[in-house]
């Protein structure tokens, strides 16, 4: 079945280029992605005729409308029983793009909120940066919001990506890059979630939103709990050696017995003492450094969490109670109630995947999903 419901415009985005090649009038399934923090992955089948063999093309950016954007980055072209031939495409949505930027030397900041630092790091490193080569091609950065907790931060090297991906799920924040096709703009910008789970009268007028099997909300769901990996306080040494190599502890300190899980952090990377570009050196204070020593603490402590993920199918035909979009938004916190399960979430709306093939369905993960294999084997290494 072949459809035509979902407008998918192709561009062009190179160095020099940003502008639209056309449009998939044609194709059999579509699962566009949406995340809170960092990119996701889109998939696309297409039967491979005349028009689309023009603008399937790696490197291509694909936009069905709306704030996100993806890179062609997977073809591949496979052949049915009946003889034809569809594209099976794969990407990444353009947040994919801060990966291929490193944290170039050391960046360092004192008591500013997350959201300034993921700024600054972006900045630098790939919209204004000193080597004009590593600029991103039509990249800026959002207003600041200042948002997030007040930190002391220190990083030398480490993917940009990954950086900014620590920070913001230390502070429960997301980030994106809004594709704006008529301006020919790319925005990073830092996201902070409104929280949903309270009830109307509450403080900042959010409204309610409640999901629940009894409600007939859920149509189909999942649940995952895992505590294996979970470690609740940090021991982290800095700069120096042997007894003089300075440390902190941080998190839950004061935790024991069978709830405390320690862990060591080697944060020797973090030096008190900052050269600039120009060769002048500058002492950091001692609690400063201390408190860059911690967040980096809190940062190691976050990844290691208890993983817990509430997936759900929702009811997007008849009389829908609350419309993604509307009454609520990716990173917003809200409630969801399985009476099957036994199982009340109140987390942030992590990634939103809307499914396009024979019917429209839309799926919702609840809490940042667990780690797959290839994630796991990443953290290793790093």
């Amino acid at each position: 079945m072949l459809l035509k419901n979902v407008e998918i415009q192709i561009f062009k985005l190179d160095d020099t280029s940003f502008e639209p090649i056309g449009q998939v009038n044609e194709y059999t399934s579509l699962i566009w992605p949406d995340r809170y923090n960092g990119y996701a992955q889109f998939e696309l089948n297409a039967p491979v005729n005349q028009e689309n063999k023009i603008l399937i093309k790696k490197g291509n950016i694909i936009w069905c409308g709306g704030d996100n954007a993806a890179r062609i980055e997977n073809i591949l072209v496979e052949q049915k029983a009946n003889g034809q031939k569809v594209f099976k495409v794969k990407g990444r949505t353009l947040e994919m793009l801060l990966t291929t930027r490193i944290v170039w030397g050391t960046y360092s900041c004192v008591n500013k909120r997350t959201s300034t630092a993921m700024y600054e790091i972006v900045d630098s490193n790939c919209v204004n940066p000193v080597l004009t080569e590593r600029k991103i091609p039509f990249l800026e950065c959002a207003e600041d919001e200042f948002v997030g907790h007040d930190i002391n931060f220190q990083k030398t090297g480490g993917e940009t990506y990954d950086v900014l991906q620590s920070l913001a799920v230390n502070s429960e924040l997301g980030f994106c890059i809004l594709f704006r096709p008529v301006e020919k703009r790319l925005i990073f910008k830092v996201l902070k979630g409104v929280d949903r789970t309270m009830m109307p009268a509450s403080n900042d007028g959010s409204n309610y939103v409640i999901f629940s099997t009894d409600l007939e909300d859920i149509l189909s769901s999942s649940y995952y709990t895992n505590d294996q990996d979970v470690k609740n306080v940090a021991f982290v040494a800095g700069e120096g050696e042997g007894a003089q190599r300075k440390v902190i502890i941080s998190g839950e300190a004061a935790s024991s017995g069978f709830s405390r899980r320690e862990l060591f952090v080697d944060a020797r990377d973090m030096q008190s003492e900052i050269t600039s570009n120009d060769g002048n050196a500058t002492a950091i204070p001692a609690d400063e450094y201390n408190g860059m020593l911690d967040t980096r603490g809190k940062e190691k402590l976050a990844e290691r969490q208890v993983a817990e993920t509430f997936e759900a199918k929702l009811r997007v035909i008849g009389d829908v109670q609350y419309k993604y979009g509307v009454d609520y938004f990716k990173g917003d916190k809200v409630l969801v109630y399985d009476s099957d399960l036994d199982v009340l979430v109140a987390a942030a709306v992590s990634e939103v995947s809307e499914s396009f093939s024979d019917k429209y369905s839309l799926d919702i993960t609840f809490g940042f999903s667990y780690p797959t294999l290839l994630q796991k084997i990443k953290k290793q290494i790093l």
